[in-house]
C-alpha cells in the first residue's frame, strides 16, 4: 500500500504466520528486525511501547510523517518482529494506513515492498509488486496519486544518546531542532 514515502508491504504485525509470510516475501533474514505502523502516538501505550522524553518530543513534532522510532517494548507480540525489546514504530499520515490500523484494532508491519537489500526502479518494483500479488495472493493498493519519495528516516531511541540507524527524509539538522537545548546536552 502507498505511505508518504515508499510502498509498504504491510500485514497485521501481531499475527506470527503473516510475519513469516512477508519475511518469505521480500526473501528477508530473520536477523533483520520489521517495524511497525501506529495509528497515532497515543497508541504506543496500548501496546506496551515505551516513550523516551526525547523520542516523545520527535515524535510530537514529525509524526505523522516520515519518521521512524526505535523504542522499548514490553508487548510478546511487537517483541516478535526481530528487534528483541524494541520495535521501530511509525505513525504515517497516509489515510489507509490510518483506518486500517484503526479497523483491525492492530498494528501493521512497515516494511518496503521490494525484495530485502534491493533498491529497485519503480518500473521495477511495479513488475516485482505484480508478481508477489499473484503468486502470493496479496492485495495491491496502487492509487493514482502515488510518487516515490525519500525513505522514512529511522532514528534509535532506545538510549540516552539517540542513533541515526537510517538517514531519510527528515534531515539530521531539522530533526534536531526539535529538541530543546537541554536535551542535546543530557545526550552528549
Amino acid at each position: 500500500m502507498p505511505t508518504e514515502t515508499q510502498y509498504a508491504l504491510a500485514a497485521i504485525a501481531t499475527s506470527k504466520r503473516n510475519v513469516a509470510r512477508v519475511r518469505t516475501i521480500k526473501g528477508r533474514s530473520h536477523k533483520l528486525p520489521f517495524s511497525v505502523f501506529l495509528p497515532d502516538h497515543q497508541s504506543l501505550r496500548r501496546w506496551h511501547v515505551d516513550l523516551p522524553e526525547s523520542a516523545e518530543l520527535l515524535a510530537e513534532a514529525f509524526w505523522p510523517g516520515p519518521m521512524t522510532l526505535i523504542l522499548p517494548t514490553r508487548h510478546p507480540a511487537l517483541r516478535r518482529l526481530g528487534g528483541g525489546a524494541t520495535v521501530g514504530i511509525r505513525v504515517s499520515p497516509e489515510p489507509l494506513i490510518e483506518k486500517l490500523c484503526r479497523r483491525l484494532g492492530t498494528p501493521l508491519l512497515a516494511t518496503s515492498a521490494n525484495p530485502s537489500g534491493l533498491v529497485l526502479s519503480a518500473r521495477a518494483e511495479n513488475h516485482w509488486l505484480s508478481s508477489q500479488v499473484e503468486v502470493h495472493g496479496m492485495i495491491w493498493a496502487r492509487p493514482a496519486r502515488y510518487k516515490r519519495h525519500v525513505t522514512s528516516t529511522v532514528l534509535d531511541c532506545t538510549r540516552p544518546r539517540i542513533r541515526v540507524v537510517r538517514p531519510g527524509a527528515i534531515p539530521e539538522r531539522i530533526w534536531w531542532q526539535a529538541l530543546p537545548s537541554d536535551t542535546i546536552e543530557r545526550m552528549r
